[in-house]
Parts: structure tokens; C-alpha cells; sequence
């Protein structure tokens, strides 16, 4: 039959397949308290990590927390909203000086391109197209009078005639 060495190596080997099967069991639990959320693997993981739930300050300190966040928002969507309402404010001033100044520079442009066309033919083709000496010389100065102003002095004095408006 049966040895008796036999009988307790049996035995041996049931006693680690219980203490395996205790370890593994209790993990099994501790897992599943934590996966459930059971309030003492909580308090477990706060006494490990130095988190005291329950601990009288931390209800204070997460509202604290929680109005420096609100008010630092705060402050930066006020920024936000000025430095927003700086720009749509430059940007209606210069679509309006835009709109004021763009027939001007372009009519300016216009004769100071074409006096400077007409003055650079030559004299014979000049005769032809303006047969009048006073003509020519009427062109010649206001090419001359064109010309010595610049586009800086030119802008300067639109914008003078605006303010003066």
C-alpha cells in the first residue's frame, strides 16, 4: 500500500497549494476592493502615498486650490478679452484711414506717374502733344512741384487735411 513518506510529501505539497491558494486569494480581493472602489483599499493607498482623505485640511486646501485656478483663469480671459478688443479696435481704425487715404494715394500716384511719363519724351514728341509753350512749361512745373515732395511729406499733409476736416 501506502508509505508513509509518501503520505507526507502529500501532505507537504497540499500545505503550499494552501498557502498559494491564501496569497493568491487575498491579492484576488485586495484587487477587486480597489477596482470597486471599497473605502479601505482607499484608506491603504492614502496611508501609502501620505494622503489623508479625510484629514480636515484637505477639503480647505483642495478649495483653495481650486479659487487660485478660478481666479488665475479669471485674469487670463480678461487679458484675453482686452488685448481681442485692442486689436478689433486697430484694425477699425486702419480700415477707416484705409478707406480715406486709398482714393488720394492712388490719385497722387497717378500724376506723379504721368507727369514723369510726359516730362521723360523727348522735346519733338512733347511739340506734338502739347503744341502750346505755356502747356509744356505748366507740365514741367507741376512734374517739378511733384516731385519735391515726398511720399512721407505727401502722407503728412493727407493726414493734415483730415484733421483739419
Amino acid at each position: 500500500m501506502s508509505d508513509h513518506g509518501d503520505a507526507e510529501g502529500v501532505t507537504a505539497s497540499l500545505e503550499e497549494l494552501r498557502v498559494e491558494l491564501e496569497v493568491s486569494s487575498s491579492m484576488e480581493t485586495a484587487i477587486a476592493q480597489h477596482e470597486n472602489g471599497d473605502v479601505a483599499a482607499a484608506a491603504d493607498d492614502d496611508a501609502i502615498w501620505g494622503d489623508a482623505s479625510g484629514s480636515p485640511g484637505r477639503e480647505s486646501t483642495l478649495d483653495r486650490e481650486w479659487s487660485h485656478r478660478q481666479n488665475q483663469f479669471h485674469k487670463m480671459g480678461y487679458r484675453d478679452g482686452i488685448t481681442e478688443g485692442q486689436k478689433d479696435s486697430a484694425q477699425e481704425g486702419f480700415n477707416i484711414g484705409f478707406r480715406q487715404s486709398v482714393n488720394v494715394g492712388y490719385k497722387w500716384g497717378l500724376v506723379r506717374g504721368v507727369t514723369s511719363a510726359l516730362a521723360s519724351l523727348p522735346d519733338s514728341l512733347k511739340e506734338k502733344l502739347l503744341p502750346d509753350i505755356h502747356h509744356r512749361k505748366k507740365l514741367q512745373d507741376l512734374n517739378n512741384s511733384v516731385h519735391i515732395i515726398s511720399a512721407d511729406d505727401a502722407l503728412q499733409m493727407f493726414h493734415d487735411s483730415i484733421r483739419h476736416h
